[in-house]
């Protein structure tokens, strides 16, 4: 199977992890596992080996295997230090799996040193910020990330793919600020208009039906469709 990608020991990085990401579609984890071990003992250079290491991660993770993927994760990032991608998916990890909030939120905020006028990776540091304080019960400090990760409108976003909506289910679930939630499903709603995405003005639309009307009652419950929506 690594013959496809592997000839003559000249490793092509990106052909490698398109085929091991294919496999991992497939739930082939033996088969990815050794073409990326093997790959990964014939390349010399950082990038490349952080590359597949990255890909091993994902591949634990996929497995449930987390302090495997965090493993990976970390070598990774010891290979390319700077690389915000690596610092944001190894603080998610550090959150949803190993209750290392803190942690967490010092790799985003070395993400918004490294590229601070990135609106993208800004937008997912603060997003990663505001799970983790959501975790730690810091309400206000949870929202103060809600508010930053939407400062702009999204403005420099490719995509409304590019918006994360995990941080506002996490303080939906917490019954906190349903109003700072359904202004950031505004902006969002406003954004995918302005990019013609007609399928997701569609699903936020949906959410934004969840919260009740001016004039009406709130209720515990009356929102709770939106969490399983996001």
């Amino acid at each position: 199977m690594s013959e496809q990608v592997v000839k003559e020991d000249v490793i092509n990085p990106s052909e490698v992890c398109y085929r091991a990401f294919e496999l991992l579609r497939l739930k082939a984890f033996d088969d990815a596992e050794k073409l990326l071990s093997n790959c990964l003992s014939k390349v010399p250079d950082d990038v490349s080996r952080a590359l597949f290491h990255s890909t091993l991660g994902v591949l634990y993770k996929m497995k449930g295997e987390f302090k495997n993927a965090w493993r990976h994760y970390e070598r990774a990032e010891k290979l390319i230090p700077n690389d915000p991608a690596l610092k944001i998916i190894s603080a998610r990890l550090l959150i949803d799996e190993f209750a290392e909030y803190d942690q967490a939120i010092k790799k985003a905020k070395k993400v918004l040193e490294l590229l601070p006028n990135n609106p993208a990776f800004k937008h997912q540091a603060y997003i990663t910020m505001g799970l983790a304080y959501v975790k730690k019960g810091s309400k206000k400090n949870a929202l103060e990330m809600l508010k930053k990760s939407m400062e702009g409108d999204f403005e420099g976003f490719i995509s409304t793919k590019n918006i994360d909506f995990h941080l506002c289910e996490a303080v939906l679930k917490k019954g906190w600020a349903e109003n700072d939630v359904k202004t950031f499903l505004e902006k969002s709603f406003e954004f995918a208009k302005k990019h013609e995405e007609s399928d997701w003005m569609e699903t936020i639309q949906k959410m934004l039906d969840q919260f009740p009307k001016e004039g009406e009652a709130n209720t515990d419950n009356e929102i709770t469709g939106v969490n399983h929506k996001l």
